[in-house]
């Protein structure tokens, strides 16, 4: 979605989650800890009802062998 280095994290809110995800994109909860790891959220209903909480959107990519 953006350029961007590997060790920096871009978040975004709902509406923008919302929409990544309609576009085809892998849209996960933040964590603010480094400890626990991003929450992939696989649905509309799960993005809205995260809402308040910032989302990272991720390109989605399919590994063939």
């Amino acid at each position: 979605m953006s350029n961007q280095n590997n060790d920096e994290i871009q978040t975004y809110d709902m509406s923008k989650a919302l929409q990544a995800y309609k576009e085809g994109y892998a849209v996960y909860i933040a964590h603010p800890l480094d400890e626990d790891p991003d929450d992939r959220l696989f649905n509309a209903e799960d993005i809205t009802r995260a809402n308040g909480h910032l989302f990272i959107i991720k390109e989605v990519v399919f590994e063939y062998e």
